[in-house]
């Protein structure tokens, strides 16, 4: 059974306030972390030795996941004292844990439905030291580009190409199949990426191969991402929506599907909810209500007449009647926003705060 590194130590800075109070692989994609949705998906291909490479707010992941025996997979934790990049690790894990078999590398930020089984398969046929998961986007400008020859094998990768210079859309997913040999290509004792100081050296020794994944994929990097992936998921899992048995809706309310209702929601009389929106579990709606193209955590509070507008709100949030909060805002966790307080568009406010005003400058940050 081959091993899996799976890198979830980043501080996750262009996505604050989100994570500021938990790490990115602990953000919740249809109100179920983003991690739980890694560790299932190499489960239910068979791969159960998972060692998760952790450094920033490390004691939250270890808390969740223990040994891995609730989530049926066998975990083994290595934290990074300082920031090794994204090749420093798998050197760690080598001296920690030891890497003498065929392993894989996934990224602690990437929403998939890879297919690991098709993908080793993939990767043996080949008989290379590594296979890259790639993965075709709309706008390859944001990413590395790779170019390949006729039997898969990748010959290079073109850098962020300006828009319409692309010489096509299959970028690089995340997601990397490695010989254990790959470790020696790793400096020693130094921060180091994949991407610049081991994956040249092997795609110029003809060594890489690049395994086309035609699924669902969303790279999370910045809030604009995170808020695509739900939407995405939403409307890959859930076309025609999703309500919870357990939920309590009035029966005048209304929900537009698609929308997620989680457990344990509540939602008052003469309430509209959705299209795509997502209810954390045990959030509270009161009467009157509008939430429309929003995003909450879990344990928000909504009181009457509120009006929610294709934002993001964290977990344990109380928002007070009349209150509205505009397109594009980020709310953190436990944020208070009292009655008949309005937010701008595009308005981030970090977490446990209490607004009494309303921001009418677009775009301001509330620290």
């Amino acid at each position: 059974m081959a091993k899996v590194i799976v890198l979830a130590g980043g501080f996750a800075t262009r996505l604050r306030p989100l994570t500021l109070t938990r790490p990115k692989p602990l953000l919740p994609i249809l109100d179920k972390p983003l991690l739980d949705w890694i560790i299932d998906g190499l489960r239910d291909s068979g791969l159960e030795d998972i060692i998760l490479s952790l450094r920033y707010l490390s004691h939250l992941i270890k808390e969740r996941y223990g040994s891995g025996i609730d989530y049926g997979v066998n975990i083994r934790y290595v934290e990074e004292h300082r920031p090794l990049g994204d090749a420093g690790p798998i050197k760690l894990v080598k001296e920690e844990v030891g890497l003498d078999e065929t392993f894989l590398v996934v990224y602690g930020d990437i929403f998939s439905n890879i297919d690991y089984k098709r993908l080793l398969e993939f990767h043996k046929k080949k008989g290379g030291l590594v296979t890259i998961v790639l993965t075709r986007v709309e706008d390859p400008s944001r990413y590395g580009v790779a170019v390949l020859d006729e039997e898969n094998r990748i010959t290079g990768f073109v850098e962020k190409p300006e828009p319409g210079r692309a010489p096509s859309n299959v970028i690089n997913a995340g997601v990397y199949v490695f010989e254990p040999e790959v470790v020696d290509y790793i400096p020693e004792k130094t921060p180091s990426k994949l991407a610049k100081h081991v994956i040249p050296r092997l795609v110029a020794e003809g060594e890489v191969y690049g395994f086309v994944h035609e699924g669902l994929w969303s790279d999370i990097g910045v809030p604009a991402d995170y808020y695509r992936a739900n939407i995405e998921a939403l409307r890959y899992f859930h076309p025609k929506g999703y309500v919870s048995n357990n939920a309590e809706i009035n029966s005048d309310a209304v929900i537009e599907h698609p929308s997620f209702i989680s457990d344990h929601v509540r939602i008052g009389k003469g309430s509209k909810i959705g299209p795509y929106t997502i209810l954390g579990r045990e959030t509270v709606i009161g009467e009157n209500v509008r939430v429309r193209g929003s995003i909450f955590f879990q344990n928000v509070m909504v009181e009457n007449s509120a009006v929610i507008r294709s934002s993001i709100v964290g977990e344990r949030c109380f928002i007070g009647k009349w209150a509205r909060l505009e397109e594009g805002s980020i709310i953190g966790d436990e944020v208070v926003l009292d009655e008949e307080v309005l937010i701008a568009r595009r308005v981030i406010i970090l977490p446990f705060k209490e607004v009494n005003t309303s921001i009418y400058e677009e775009g301001r940050v509330i620290l």
